[in-house]
């Protein structure tokens, strides 16, 4: 029988050991067999003794393998043991792979300082593993192991092959399972189907290959699942799906990687995200996000984002200030929020979903048939591709649904189908090529708190987009129950809102396009808007519109509108359409006397040759501005107006009509002819012995400024003389009217 050094006797497990380490047992190309084995009572081996015997037995005569070393590392392994009190090899330099198998330790092995070619733990269970500046030439492997209790600690270790924690098992709940701050990991870190109770630290972790954890479930609710801050990984982050099994990654708690560095892909594909909701901080300001899943501010991916494949999360996904290399990708994602508070609270206060300020995307932000309960906040986000909302739902009742102020797109900005409960908030947006919100449905605007008032559904105020803004009907009608805000916004070539349906009567306005550039402006609503049109000060090129646009509950602001033709050109025959068109400017004017909408569209048909078109709207206009000098005068005054108004439509339409004044004239001159034949006049000078002659006598008073000689020579009295005051007047009056007809034609002509 043998004894130990404290005079006991060795265990079987122990006799064994010893005559490996000492040389009586066979080797094989270098690997030592089993170490341990035997019956339950026979498993155990001391702590103290293993840890002796390993350090001892390099300086010992027996120990013969070390001398003829081949390349490949010998190999000790431990298999079925029950290694009892403290396994401590600190600060010791063993050049050969320690591998436990199915063994078991009452206390956490001791490798801190130590120096190994390489360390394997297979179906072990431990209450945790004390590795910090552990410095192993080949792989470190944790599979399938089981620690309880405790912390596996690896900060600063070096591992000179990869990391294996596949299958395992680490439980410290409401601590830290895992801390490995400053870890050097020359392959990659594998933690396929890792299953971990409490935090995984590996903050400032050098990792050359993938970081791994594909099936994995991280437990550690309302705290943080996941630290990596400032982590370095050469290849990918993968939080995705296990390939070999089916089993999607999950986490309860935050996965936190600001200021990381990713040379390959962020994957979270299937993903299943659970925060918790930890206490509130005094610290904690507006821009907090207190249930974020994913908080990744900072951090650099050289390749792409993938929120995808069924991807689900109940709380804020968070890259602030990030650096995207590739694409962002959220086809499909549903990210739910709206648990955490009531209807009424997020009103006043929102809760984001998805937060991605000052954000730099590379390629394209795709959320396409994403689902989002809660506010998705991109402002100041630079996507050098396209964005897609197409298909998706994002859910706010009453709150910015969408915050996207200052984005920069090089591309598309494309929200078709989509389903959106609350408000688009895009001012300043700048898009390389077209905005479509084809049948998108726009509902519950936001509520604006310090007004009192609705805010816009669409806001898209002094936006810059390079080529079409379309808000057109397509497998069912666009439609805005708020406000569409478009206030000196500039459209490289198309602003559509054909087939649409515009606000609901909650808000005073339906379309504000105020200031608005654009070369194509198509207003063809299906039904009257319920609300106000803005256009004032707008410019295009080609106008369409229909009857319901001027059948606006709030009316149409005209004025200042400016527009080179319409879309539906005219033609001389189009009277009608004429007469129309003036029916809508009187509608809509709400009878305050406003120019400029008629002055537009008399120099537009004057541009297109339609002269008589022109003038009839020139003499719309007069009518309508003598009407309104009526409605403000005196009383006493009112009728004057009026009569005087009428006079000069029916004679010669305000002036604009000289031909019809040129007949009143003739008209004048015939009657009073016909009068001063039946009523001859005494000569004045009756010694002169003039000639008398009806014509040139009305003739004569008829001339203003010309004279035939005939007015001074005849005595008119009684009803004649009235007759010749009522001449001269009608004189004056039509021969001006006629030279002003006149002159304005040559300078139109000139």
């Amino acid at each position: 029988m043998r004894f130990n050094d404290s005079g006991g006797p060795q265990t079987a497990a122990e006799q064994r050991l010893d005559d490996l380490l000492t040389g009586r047992l066979a080797q094989t190309d270098g690997q030592v067999e089993r170490a341990a084995a035997g019956a339950a009572q026979e498993r155990e081996i001391r702590g103290e003794f293993l840890a002796r015997r390993l350090i001892d037995s390099l300086e010992e005569d027996g120990w013969r393998p070390f001398a003829r070393r081949s390349v490949q590392p010998l190999v000790i392994r431990v298999a079925d043991a029950l290694i009892t009190g403290a396994f401590e090899v600190r600060n010791a330099d063993l050049p050969y792979l320690v591998e436990f198998v199915d063994c078991r330790f009452e206390t956490a092995p001791d490798l801190r300082q130590a120096r190994l070619a390489g360390l394997v733990l297979s179906r072990c269970r431990f209450p945790g593993l004390l590795a910090r500046n552990l410095t192993v030439s080949t792989d470190a492997v944790l599979v399938d192991c089981a620690s309880i209790g405790g912390v596996v600690d690896l900060a600063d270790a070096e591992l000179g092959g990869s990391l294996l924690l596949t299958g395992s098992e680490l439980r410290n709940p409401g601590q830290r399972c895992v801390y490995a701050d400053r870890l050097s990991v020359t392959g990659a870190l594998l933690g396929v189907r890792l299953r971990t109770s409490g935090e995984i630290r590996i903050p400032g972790a050098q990792i050359g290959g993938n970081l791994t954890l594909s099936g994995a479930a991280l437990r550690n609710r309302s705290r943080t699942a996941l630290n990596a801050t400032g982590v370095r990984i050469g290849g990918s982050l993968r939080l995705d799906v296990d390939r070999a099994t089916g089993t999607a990654f999950t986490a309860a708690g935050r996965l936190v990687l600001p200021s990381a560095r990713i040379a390959g892909d962020l994957r979270l594909r299937g993903a299943v995200l659970e925060p918790g909701v930890p206490p509130p901080r005094r610290s904690d300001s507006q821009y907090h996000d207190p249930a974020a899943t994913v908080v990744a501010d900072r951090c650099e991916v050289r390749g792409d984002v993938q929120f995808d494949g069924d991807f689900r999360s109940g709380g804020t996904i968070r890259l602030v200030s990030a650096v995207i290399g590739g694409n962002l990708r959220m086809p499909g994602a549903r990210i739910d929020v709206g648990w955490l508070r009531s209807p009424a609270e997020s009103v006043e206060q929102p809760l984001r979903a998805v937060h991605l300020d000052g954000t730099q995307i590379r390629g394209n932000l795709d959320a396409s048939a994403a689902q989002v309960r809660g506010q998705v906040r991109i402002t100041d986000v630079q996507v050098s591709g396209s964005v897609q909302l197409t298909n998706a739902r994002l859910v706010g009742p009453r709150t910015d649904v969408l915050r996207a102020s200052r984005i920069s797109v090089g591309s598309n900005l494309e929200c078709r189908d989509a389903e959106i409960v609350g408000s688009l908030q895009l001012p300043g947006a700048r898009v390389g090529a077209n905005v479509d919100l084809r049948s998108t449905q726009l509902t519950k605007p936001a509520w604006h708190g310090h007004r009192n008032t609705y805010k816009a559904s669409l806001d898209l105020r002094a936006a810059r987009i390079e080529r079409d803004l379309i808000c057109a009907e397509g497998s069912r009608p666009f439609r805005a129950e708020g406000a569409v805000e478009l206030r000196w916004a500039q459209i490289g070539r198309h602003l559509n809102f054909s087939g649409c349906e515009l606000g609901d009567g909650t808000s005073r306005t339906a379309l504000n396009a105020f200031g608005v550039v654009a070369q194509d402006l198509t207003l063809l609503p299906n039904e009257a808007p319920h609300g106000r049109i803005a256009l004032g000060q707008a410019q295009c090129e080609l106008f369409a519109d229909n009857a319901a646009v001027w059948r606006a509950t709030g009316g149409v602001d005209f004025d200042d509108f400016s527009y080179t033709n319409f879309a539906d050109s005219f033609e001389h025959h189009d009277r009608d359409r004429v007469r129309q068109r003036l029916d809508w400017l009187r509608a809509t004017s709400g009878g305050a006397y406003q120019p400029g909408p008629y002055d537009q569209l008399a120099e537009v048909f004057r541009a297109n040759g339609l002269e008589e078109h022109a003038v009839a709207v020139l003499i719309e206009k007069q009518r309508h501005r003598y009407a309104a000098i009526a409605a403000t005068a005196r009383p006493g005054l009112r009728w004057p107006v009026r009569m005087w108004s009428l006079l000069q439509r029916l004679t010669v339409g305000y002036g604009y009509r000289p031909l019809r004044a040129l007949a009143w004239l003739l008209l004048f001159a015939a009657a009073g002819t016909a009068w001063f034949d039946a009523h001859p006049l005494v000569p004045i000078n009756e010694q002169d012995h003039p000639v008398w002659s009806p014509l040139l006598y009305t003739v004569d008073q008829m001339l203003p400024v010309v004279t035939l000689g005939h007015d001074d020579m005849w005595q008119a009295r009684g009803v004649s003389q009235w007759v010749s005051v009522v001449l001269v007047a009608v004189g004056w009056i039509l021969a001006t009217t006629i030279a002003a007809g006149i002159s304005r034609g040559l300078n139109r002509d000139r």
